[in-house]
Formats: structure tokens, C-alpha cells, sequence
């Protein structure tokens, strides 16, 4: 079954830590892929950033056990 995990934060290092936190927690075969986005917004007189993250990666089928439930992993 394929996942996705959205991560937003207001500095980049903490997007950073945040997204590797949760990688450390996974089989890198499992990491599909990984988008990043930044957003900036004007409120006179301050600047807003906000730091996006997603993670799209695997997890175990409960029903079979597999990685892929559809019978096509490599392994």
C-alpha cells in the first residue's frame, strides 16, 4: 500500500530534520519519492515563508504480508 507523509514548517532546517527524522524510520526501497515546495506571503511589514515537504513510500500490505500486494517485488 503506497503512503504519503506532508511535512510544513516556518524554517528549512526544520523541514530538513523533520523529513529525516521520519526517513531514518524507513527502508530506503521504500522511499518513493520526495517533493519539496516553498511558499511566501507579504503581511506588511513581515515576510512569511513556510517549507513543504512529501513523502510517497510503501508500507507492508497487512492482507499479505509483501511490500507490494500486487505480486511484482523484485525480491
Amino acid at each position: 500500500m503506497i503512503q504519503v507523509k506532508v511535512f510544513d514548517e516556518q524554517h528549512e532546517d526544520d523541514l530538513t530534520d523533520s523529513l529525516n527524522e521520519f526517513l531514518a524510520e524507513l527502508d530506503e526501497r521504500d522511499v518513493l519519492s520526495v517533493q519539496l515546495a516553498t511558499s511566501h506571503f507579504s503581511v506588511i511589514p513581515e515576510q512569511l515563508y513556510s517549507f513543504s515537504g512529501m513523502i510517497v513510500y510503501r508500507i507492508k500490505s497487512e492482507k499479505t504480508g509483501s511490500l507490494n500486494a500486487g505480486g511484482d517485488d523484485d525480491e
